[in-house]
């Protein structure tokens, strides 16, 4: 329960918070396309990310849950954490990490509107019913193409209702001139000032990516490797790499990537406009163009992600490698991991020697991936084999 708290002096436990809700309905007001539509990065949020998004900014002098809303992909990432605010008498206690259907919320919020608004009505707080309804209807009263552009607005961290004409426009072109398959991610990664600039790159990048390299044997890998019928996307890259693997007779050898031959993987390394864009996936083959990485284990992670992208598809279409928190993202990464260090097959090398470092750095040369996917597949490996018991 989010609202769950402990006195620190006293010990008492509660489950319930005392606060005015028309601070929590004027939040959800001022950001409602952002909760929907800007999503999370896994690596650096946009500046005023976490006031757009964290509930606990709704209300200044009053102690809210540390609640992260954000959408990743069909549905919305709820994040909550213990947190001991300075000079407050009490202690959030619970933790909340879960994903809920967008309709299910987006109505559970908009009757905690409605009813805040009702409630200010009925005590003739003139004011502040008024600010707060005008806010309201003009959001509810949007003709669709005004709402597209306030989701595509939010998309690019930019308030739809206080947005320049120059970047508007900006917006507008980027949509109609972006391929469907990539422009949403893009835009989830893009800074607005550089949208024309970022246009330009994806474009020159794609039109690279059509002529290079022929259909080889990872069509066929594609075509025939079976789909995961697991619901989260990590799952799903996972039985992904597993299937490819099995497919090309791999067993406990580390794949090693080639430039010629039936499973090349044609590969350029270009600057991109915005950093938080790590690679573009060919539409027709796993051929990609990553930005420059120093060690040769980032590049095979690269690399690996843009061969899941690329088999996971069912339909022709360019793909974003980016650090976004969604489930097309997710899916690329886990399919990298275990595509390049199976999880059974570095159990089964773990000893839990009293030098864990050690171990993780001879596994990380000799699969010639980073320690942290060691750790991390070795992690979720054991939490996977705990649940199944």
């Amino acid at each position: 329960m989010l609202t769950a708290v402990q006195d620190r002096k006293s010990r008492r436990y509660r489950k319930q918070i005392v606060v005015p809700l028309f601070v929590v309905a004027n939040w959800l007001v001022d950001n409602w396309w952002y909760l929907w539509h800007e999503p999370a990065d896994t690596l650096e949020q946009r500046t005023g990310f976490e006031e757009r998004h964290n509930l606990a900014y709704a209300g200044t002098g009053f102690l809210l849950p540390k609640l992260t809303i954000a959408p990743s992909s069909e549905r919305i990432h709820l994040v909550a954490e213990r947190r001991e605010p300075a000079h407050a008498s009490i202690s959030f206690v619970e933790e909340v990490d879960t994903y809920v259907e967008v309709e299910e919320l987006q109505r559970e919020f908009r009757r905690l509107v409605d009813f805040v608004l009702k409630r200010l009505k009925s005590l003739d707080d003139e004011e502040d019913a008024v600010q707060l309804s005008e806010a309201w209807a003009a959001i509810n009263d949007l003709d669709p193409e005004e709402k597209n552009f306030s989701r595509v607005a939010a998309m690019c961290g930019i308030d739809p209702f206080d947005v320049e004409d120059s970047i508007s426009e900006a917006i507008v072109a980027f949509w109609e001139r972006i391929q469907p398959s990539i422009r949403e991610d893009a835009l989830a990664v893009a800074d607005a000032h550089s949208l024309p600039q970022l246009g330009d790159w994806l474009v020159d990048v794609a039109e690279g990516l059509a002529s290079a390299g022929n259909a080889n044997r990872w069509n066929e890998v594609r075509d025939h490797v079976p789909p995961s019928p697991a619901w989260e996307p990590w799952k799903q890259g996972n039985e992904l790499a597993q299937s490819v693997r099995k497919m090309l007779e791999l067993g406990e050898v580390p794949f090693q990537f080639e430039s010629e031959g039936p499973l090349a993987v044609f590969h350029q390394e270009q600057t991109s406009p915005s950093r938080r864009i790590e690679g573009i996936v060919s539409a027709t083959t796993p051929a990609c163009v990553t930005l420059s990485r120093r060690h040769s284990s980032s590049k095979r992670f690269l690399l690996a992600r843009a061969l899941g992208e690329f088999v996971s598809r069912r339909e022709p279409s360019l793909g974003i490698l980016g650090s976004l928190h969604n489930d097309r993202q997710a899916r690329s990464r886990a399919f990298a991991a275990e595509f390049l260090a199976p999880a059974a097959e570095l159990y089964g090398r773990w000893s839990a020697s009293s030098a864990p470092d050690e171990e993780v750095d001879e596994l990380s040369r000799e699969f010639d991936v980073s320690a942290s996917v060691i750790v991390h597949q070795i992690e979720n490996y054991e939490r996977e084999m705990s649940v199944s018991w």
